[in-house]
């Protein structure tokens, strides 16, 4: 079915002055609810001209009270999908099957219903935690304008205060810097100026609009992302000190590879054949000193780590502790 706006004149989303002009038509395909079985709507979108000279936007394409920017499901749609599966126990692939949709519309469709379930967050939060989570793995669709990366990502607002546990304030469909802005900009001015910790995974993104909406709140790096971050540190350091002294990479017969599990783990959780284990290794292998100060500093990390319920053990560490971690033992090993 072919269907046109029924309203002639439109207003530019820049200065509002409105037109009639048409520049252009591009049909679109759009899916509504279906009658009798699914069915495909097209939409014939025209693109206006704008008349005012000094508008910098020199045409725009109309907009539907039923269709969202840049969407082809309409509002309706997405209302009876996410009904359809919140309100009985179907599996989301047996709702896109009905439908004639894809399960990532459906899936999207239930994030958009959770975030309006979830409301605006309370007041009183001070430490606030922010990350993203893939819904599923990554996909691509092959769409009219060509192959199209699907990315179901979801970026989740958290209370990390242990006193209210599995807290969760609000949920945002992406993992960019506008779904944070989206979010926060939703909360009050007052939730904003409560929160006094932020946690974040290393997301240049993330921090640019935290910095930016939330000039008060001190930014530190989540304890699990900190962790992993010192591991990729240590192999590489270890991975380039051993092809420098080898001229090749480690074999099961140096004890720099054999023993590359060792390396990754807390200085205090090491039994005596362990550290000295280490010892050997940074005597034999490590002339430079290198692997060392890597795994030194990786140890220290284990300072950052939760050690009780009653505060946040990242959010202090992050806040200025020093690194308190055991001796190397390497460190008493002879040069």
């Amino acid at each position: 079915m072919v269907v046109l706006e029924s309203v002639q004149v439109q207003g530019c989303p820049s200065c509002g002055t409105v037109t009639g002009r048409v520049h252009s038509r591009r049909p679109v395909q759009v899916r509504d609810l279906p009658f009798g079985r699914p069915w495909l709507v097209r939409w014939d979108k025209r693109r206006m001209f704008c008349d005012q000279a000094r508008c910098p936007r020199r045409t725009f394409v109309e907009r539907s009270s039923q269709l969202g920017p840049r969407q082809r499901l309409t509002d309706r749609l997405r209302s009876q999908l996410e009904r359809a599966v919140s309100g009985s126990r179907r599996a989301v692939s047996d709702v896109a099957r009905e439908y004639g949709v894809s399960w990532w519309s459906v899936n999207h469709a239930l994030v958009l219903a959770a975030a309006r379930v979830c409301g605006p967050a309370p007041e009183g939060v001070r430490l606030l935690g922010v990350d993203e989570t893939r819904a599923r793995s990554m996909r691509w669709i092959l769409s009219e304008a060509g192959w199209k990366r699907s990315d179901p990502w979801i970026t989740t607002f958290v209370d990390l205060d242990p006193a209210h546990p599995g807290g969760l304030l609000g949920l945002t469909p992406g993992r960019s810097g506008a779904s944070v802005r989206g979010w926060l900009g939703l909360q009050s001015q007052a939730f904003r100026d409560g929160i006094e910790v932020v946690a974040i995974d290393p997301s240049a993104p993330f921090a640019r609009e935290l910095r930016e909406l939330l000039p008060g709140a001190t930014m530190v790096v989540d304890h699990w992302h900190l962790h992993r971050l010192a591991a990729l540190m240590l192999t590489e350091v270890r991975q380039r000190a051993t092809r420098e002294q080898l001229g090749r990479r480690g074999r099961l017969t140096n004890d720099v590879w054999a023993y590359r599990r060792l390396l990754l783990r807390a200085g205090d959780s090491l039994s005596v054949r362990q550290k000295r284990r280490l010892r050997a290794t940074f005597r034999h292998h490590d002339r430079t000193r290198e692997i060392l100060h890597a795994w030194a500093g990786r140890s220290c990390c284990a300072t950052y780590s939760p050690r009780s319920t009653a505060e946040p053990g990242p959010m202090r560490s992050a806040n200025g502790s020093t690194c308190s971690t055991a001796t190397p033992p390497a460190s008493r090993s002879p040069s």
